[in-house]
């Protein structure tokens, strides 16, 4: 997998930010039944140089195992995702300098695509093996001259040969004389080069083991669902660099999925409407035209993904568009008023053009508001459903103007039954939900309509710290089931950034790994791939390494449920003066979360995560070293607030002793804080542009603000008033988050 060249630009964001070196005293305050020790492992995050990071050993780590839907009947880990049937045989082939990959010349234009994995498995040999290996085309087989592997086309070469799936299959055959690669398409014969390139990669170090030789096998492959692909949200604060949307085109490739969309609500630069994207890091054309050509070359459809009725709330807001919001919410654009549809097709004529792509995804999730602004007055006999499939009509006259199919989310879909039979059998619906827990048979209600229909999982990562891991590999898994049982034809993965996108991308790989192995081939014992991912994604050798990650993602529990969230980042942001989240806390809760992150914290010092390389997998580890650390730091502010709520609550209770000690905790929490804010901006600049951080710094700052606000009231014994009594229903929590960023409440 090619790297990002995004090193640059992270040694120029790193520049005057001081390394997380914090030293705390344990605190003398008698109230806190439990004294946890995280800011010692906070104190030792290592040095990011090079003879530091050759004194790090891994230790390994018993594994659970993962739940899934069936098993692939796979003996060992191989390759992620793994294949569907494997043989072994007797023997093996011996790969030596001067042999060559032979790629088929059958007539037609040879794919960049398999050029490139051609390419890469040549150069992996080279490194694995030192063997150097040459790169031919032939319409046969030409054994006597000593080649290696035989890439061709063949129509048969499929588990299920009449299925669309077909067009991805391929039959790896490993002898004595002659590896051997078949497929329907150029498109499988670059899985099974990829497949086979893994099979090197992964061989044993152990003594006479010859990285060269490969075991004589059969492979029979092919995925479950033709559409296979990550949705990452570009809208919610961060625009990826181009090197790190180039890495992520990478990633799909190496884990075979072929459909990559960005969430756009406003990221982008319109020349006819420039303030939409200002101030946003705003996505230029170019650097989509460029895109588009990087993906194609990769094997990967970038598919255009702009919104087009709900989560309009930035558009509407501008004074030149706020007429057309269908209320005074501004949150979905009125289908009644024809200047919207002058707006759209604007806004398409710029932006379809640049994607070769013949799909469009015009979302439409979510309108909440419709039919009860302009739409009620304007067109006071039609319902919202009415209103909403007209629009979609609309929208579909827009987009097949630009030759595209019509994509649209269908929770709309699932609420107006009765107008699902207008929807042209072009339309994709794209049927979603987040929890682990729901009906994902639902789906079989717009099959029967005779509708194409991709399952959309979400990797759980927004609304978090680190990514809650369980719901998020429980979700994926049983999408997958419900596609296969029903007829999905796609399985997107959905990475959203909700309320600032501090969710690092690093995070979301492990699950952008198990919704492509969800989508090829079903369920995985966790500790085949646990490995696979540390290896494979990771570019971390340690066994140990996928285990910890779902160890850390495990920690979420503060002792208060939040929907769509984690607790543990409520409280990393929350103002200790209002402390509308950090109130609810749980003292027993915290604790054990504490226990937790305490052994997280130190293996991830063990395996060297923090003091990882500056390319896209080094990255991802460092970013997963931030969240263990800050996850630490959620708990033990929270912690010290309970106390400090105590003391709002009962000054008298509190002597000065017990107050100082207070004030020194509040301080020194402050202080680490402020330092993984710099970490946080520095992570931020290697992977995206500026955009909107300025967001989620505020609310860092805030926090930082009103801890040591707190500790110099402790110390001059002035209690403020306790704070008040607040719900957490989810209306009130996401009100809460618009006030914080300096929105009108809903």
């Amino acid at each position: 997998m090619r790297r990002s060249r995004g090193a640059g630009p992270l040694s120029r964001a790193r520049a005057g930010y001081p390394s997380l070196r914090t030293h705390c005293a344990r605190s003398q305050l008698g109230r806190s039944v439990f004294t946890p020790s995280l800011f010692s492992h906070l104190s030792r995050r290592k040095p990011r140089c090079i003879a530091c990071r050759a004194s790090y050993t891994a230790t390994f780590m018993g594994v659970n195992h993962v739940t899934g839907s069936r098993s692939t009947g796979i003996s060992g880990p191989l390759v992620l995702p793994n294949p569907k049937r494997i043989r072994s045989r007797r023997g093996g082939f011996q790969l030596k300098t001067g042999q060559a990959i032979q790629l088929p010349d059958d007539g037609e234009t040879l794919s960049p695509a398999l050029l490139g994995a051609a390419q890469t498995f040549r150069d992996e040999i080279l490194a694995t093996a030192d063997v150097r290996l040459d790169i031919e085309r032939a319409r046969e087989a030409r054994l006597d001259d000593g080649s290696a592997i035989y890439c061709r086309i063949d129509p048969k070469a499929a588990l299920h040969p009449k299925a669309a799936t077909a067009r991805d299959a391929y039959r790896l055959t490993v002898g004595p004389k002659i590896i051997e690669i078949a497929s329907p398409s150029q498109e499988g014969l670059r899985f099974g080069l990829q497949t086979l390139g893994q099979l090197v990669k992964g061989k044993g170090k152990g003594k006479g083991r010859s990285k060269a030789r490969i075991d004589a096998l059969e492979i029979l492959d092919q995925p479950d669902f033709r559409d296979r692909g990550i949705m990452l949200d570009v809208s919610r604060g961060k625009v990826p660099t181009q090197a790190t949307l180039e890495s992520l085109v990478d990633l799909c490739a190496h884990l075979r999925l072929n459909v990559l969309m960005l969430y756009i609500e406003h990221t982008f630069a319109f020349r006819r409407h420039p303030e939409i994207g200002e101030g946003a890091s705003p996505l230029t054309a170019e650097a989509i035209l460029s895109l588009d050509a990087y993906a194609a070359d990769h094997g990967v459809e970038l598919v255009p993904c702009l919104q087009s009725l709900g989560h309009m709330e930035h558009v509407l807001a501008l004074p030149r568009y706020a007429h057309l919001a269908e209320s005074d919410r501004r949150w979905s654009i009125s289908p009644t008023r024809p200047e919207s549809y002058a707006l759209l097709e604007d806004l398409y004529n710029e932006f379809l053009p640049l994607f070769r792509s013949k799909r469009f995804n015009v979302n439409c999730d979510e309108p909440f508001d419709l039919g009860r602004g302009q739409s009620a007055k304007r067109s006071p006999r039609k319902t919202p459903g009415r209103l909403f499939f007209d629009h979609i009509q609309r929208l579909r006259k827009l987009s097949h103007a630009h030759g595209k199919q019509l994509m649209i989310w269908a929770d709309f879909a699932h609420q107006h039954p009765a107008e699902m039979d207008r929807l042209g059998k072009d339309v994709v619906l794209l049927d979603w939900w987040y929890e682990a827990k729901f009906d994902a048979d639902r789906i079989k209600k717009l099959r029967r309509k005779g509708l194409e229909v991709w399952t959309c999982a979400g990797t759980s990562a927004w609304n978090c710290l680190f990514p809650r891991v369980e719901n998020a590999m429980q979700n994926v898994t049983r999408w997958a089931d419900a596609g296969r049982a029903h007829g999905a034809t796609g399985l997107l993965n959905t990475d959203w950034g909700d309320f600032g996108h501090y969710n690092s991308l690093g995070a979301s790989l492990q699950s952008y790994a198990w919704g492509a192995q969800q989508s090829w081939s079903g369920a995985l014992p966790a500790r085949d791939f646990d490995r696979l991912l540390g290896r494979e994604v990771f570019g971390h050798d340690s066994p140990a390494f996928g285990h910890l990650y779902r160890k850390l993602g495990e920690i979420h529990d503060a002792g208060f449920p939040v929907a769509n969230g984690s607790s543990l980042q409520y409280l990393y942001f929350d103002g200790l003066a209002r402390s509308f989240f950090l109130r609810h806390a749980d003292r027993k809760a915290l604790e054990r979360s504490a226990k937790k992150v305490d052994v997280v914290l130190r293996e991830v010092g063990q395996l060297g995560l923090g003091a990882s390389e500056d390319d896209f997998a080094g990255i991802a580890r460092q970013e997963i070293a931030w969240s263990a650390e800050a996850t630490a730091l959620a708990i033990l502010k929270a912690l010290a607030s309970l106390d400090y709520n105590a003391w709002r609550a009962e000054p008298g209770a509190f002597n000065a002793r017990e107050r100082s000690a207070l004030a020194k905790r509040l301080d020194q929490i402050a202080k680490t804080q402020s330092e993984q804010l710099f970490e946080l901006t520095r992570l931020w600049l290697a992977r995206s542009e500026i955009s909107e951080f300025d967001k989620t710094r505020k609310r860092a700052r805030k926090s930082i603000a009103d801890l040591r606000a707190g500790a110099k009231r402790l110390r001059a014994g002035k209690a403020p008033k306790p704070p008040r009594e607040k719900t957490l229903a989810l209306l009130d929590v996401f009100n809460e988050m618009r006030l914080q960023f300096g929105m009108p409440p809903r």
